[in-house]
């Protein structure tokens, strides 16, 4: 029997690269450890939300590159009508 105390999964980065790469997966692992009372599940669990976080951030910063990229593009591309 166990004496109710867990500890983060291992290999550790596997789950921060996947809480990186599918960010919902992040955010659910995040709050899960979040919630245990161990410290080292608390620091597990905020890693995840880290990287959920920044890779969410990333997603968002390189749409709004690509929109303006497209869309300078498209303006200066235009036809011109007389």
């Amino acid at each position: 029997m166990t004496n109710g105390l867990t500890k983060p999964p291992e290999p550790k980065w596997l789950m921060y690269l996947i809480s990186f790469l599918v960010p919902l997966v992040g955010i659910i692992l995040g709050i899960i450890y979040l919630t245990k009372p161990e410290e080292e599940n608390k620091h597990f669990g905020k890693r995840c939300l880290m990287w959920a976080i920044i890779a969410i951030a990333l997603f968002i910063v390189l749409w709004i590159i690509y929109a303006v990229v497209f869309f300078s593009w498209f303006a200066t591309n235009a036809p011109v009508t007389y």
